[in-house]
């Protein structure tokens, strides 16, 4: 019952994300790139670099090859050893919002998941970009949406980084914690799992470490560097 009645306040945040739009634009760049679906990609200024305020959203790598769907098939899921992106909770209505889910191997792969211009962000970024908002234990609450989580885990959102809880899938092909969680990949290898990551769980303030398995979908941010010259954001 407890399941149900967050499913259905989810789907009424959602309805108001389409109807308001979720997004509050810093600074904003266009970005002209290979693919079919080029987007405008706003940014925010932390720790020295410019992070996207939207979770990724493309089906095709950076020279215009396609990504392939694998949302439908669980099992197919499972013996994947490529790349591939799924709707956030199997639903293609939650893209809008909550961009896509991408494994590990679309998120290494040599052709470039992020546009022209734009790369992940290493291990050690996203801990520079925790330390500057400080530190483990608080820095969650400040990347975290005012919209789009269940009701009592919005965040405060103190730098526009519109943290959006799209959820995980699983290395079975299970889908699971949309509204709840938001996990993102960075570009560095563990040698153990997969790849690092970082995790807001909405219930907590802070933001955690992860090693995600290759086979795993996670949502991305892009980055790039700041001009020389450029001022870093800090918390308000």
């Amino acid at each position: 019952m407890l399941m149900m009645t967050r499913y259905a306040a989810l789907l009424s945040v959602l309805g108001a994300l389409l109807l308001h739009g979720p997004f509050v634009t810093a600074q904003s760049t266009q970005q002209t790139t290979a693919q079919s679906d080029p987007q405008d990609y706003p940014t925010v200024n932390i720790a020295g670099l410019w992070w996207m305020q939207h979770n990724l959203n493309v089906t095709r790598y950076r020279n215009g090859d396609s990504i392939p769907d694998g949302t439908a098939d669980h099992a197919a899921w499972a013996k994947l050893t490529s790349g591939a992106w799924a709707y956030p909770d199997s639903n293609i209505m939650m893209r809008s919002t909550f961009g896509l889910l991408y494994n590990a191997y679309a998120v290494s792969d040599p052709r470039g998941l992020c546009p022209t211009g734009w790369r992940l962000p290493t291990h050690d970024e996203w801990t520079a970009l925790t330390n500057a908002l400080g530190g483990e234990t608080k820095a969650g609450a400040q990347l975290k949406a005012q919209q789009g989580w269940f009701p009592g885990l919005e965040g405060r959102d103190e730098l526009s980084f519109q943290g959006l809880p799209a959820g995980f899938r699983g290395s079975d092909g299970t889908f699971g914690g949309v509204g709840a969680y938001a996990y993102w990949w960075s570009s560095t290898s563990s040698g153990i799992n997969g790849s690092w990551g970082r995790f807001v769980d909405g219930t907590q303030p802070g933001i955690f470490m992860m090693d995600g398995f290759k086979k795993s979908a996670f949502s991305v941010r892009c980055v790039r560097q700041v001009s020389k010259g450029k001022a870093n954001s800090s918390p308000r």
